[in-house]
């Protein structure tokens, strides 16, 4: 529960205005409502990999605790002339599996909420209570949902009998999302005793009309990695994935299309120059 985002890993910053209203009190106030608010979906805290529609390359363990595809790897992928291919498609893994290492706790206790049934608190709010366990360790959840005018408010806290570190109605992320499912954001936090913590992570989201957006900020104030932005993007043709090294002002990124195409930018492959490959995810110089 306390890894921290490897600086390789990416996001942006997405902020959306506070709510408003015809008044203060439509702003603060939970909407006048029988029915538990829509859950939103796992998606909003977590991508996927699908975009590559092709056969994937098996990702060897070497390759996942460097980043970088092993010598192994690329001898047994069809040689050399898909390394371009093969290069992003570990460095998509490594940083989807690093990014997520650190909130896997929170999002696994949080797709769980879908089993249980909401009830109605007397502030207007809903609560949802279950049971979540994660590698032996029990976790009592109690993830509240605040219906207001377009949005609703989230807060998830937790109690554990983790023995490193027992958890006592902890917040373990809160956030807001749109009625209309367009957006929102969560705001993750590390424990640094039973019941307090600091922020660790934010990640907005935005579904729209012709392109979905993710992006992960690292604004755990002072951890090695703060400022750290990633990005997932995908506009059904064409999808990426930006992140940004706030400590050496770095920006590198993975395109890929539809059409089986793509490209990989990053300061340590190809001299730090764009590298391209086909429809069938063989090296291309770029056009």
């Amino acid at each position: 529960m306390k890894h921290s985002i490897i600086r390789t890993t990416l996001a942006a910053l997405f902020v959306w205005g506070a709510l408003s209203g015809c008044s203060d009190d439509s702003v603060t106030k939970p909407e006048d409502t029988n029915q538990a608010p829509t859950l939103p979906s796992v998606s909003t805290m977590k991508f996927n990999l699908d975009f590559y529609g092709v056969a994937a390359p098996t990702v060897d363990a070497q390759s996942l605790e460097t980043g970088r595809p092993s010598d192994t790897m690329l001898q047994s992928a069809a040689g050399g002339d898909h390394e371009n291919w093969i290069n992003a498609y570990v460095r998509a893994v490594y940083i989807y599996l690093t990014t997520f290492d650190m909130l896997e706790e929170p999002i696994g206790a949080f797709a769980y909420a879908i089993h249980s049934v909401p009830q109605k608190q007397d502030d207007g709010s809903y609560l949802w209570t279950y049971i979540f366990v994660d590698k032996e360790i029990e976790y009592s959840v109690f993830l509240f949902g605040t219906p207001k005018l377009d949005t609703v408010e989230w807060r998830m806290e937790v109690s554990s009998n983790d023995p490193a570190l027992t958890l006592d109605h902890f917040l373990w992320f809160s956030g807001e999302s749109k009625r209309d499912d367009t957006g929102g954001y969560w705001q993750f936090f590390d424990p640094i005793d039973e019941t307090n913590g600091v922020q660790s992570a934010r990640i907005d989201w935005v579904n729209g009309l012709r392109e979905d957006t993710m992006t992960i900020t690292a604004n755990g104030v002072g951890y090695p990695n703060e400022g750290d932005i990633l990005t997932f993007s995908d506009s059904r043709k064409t999808g990426s994935i930006e992140y940004f090294d706030a400590s050496a002002s770095l920006t590198s990124s993975i395109i890929w299309h539809s059409d089986g195409t793509g490209s990989l930018t990053v300061p340590d492959y190809n001299g730090g120059a764009q590298a391209c490959w086909d429809t069938e995810q063989r090296n291309v110089a770029c056009e």
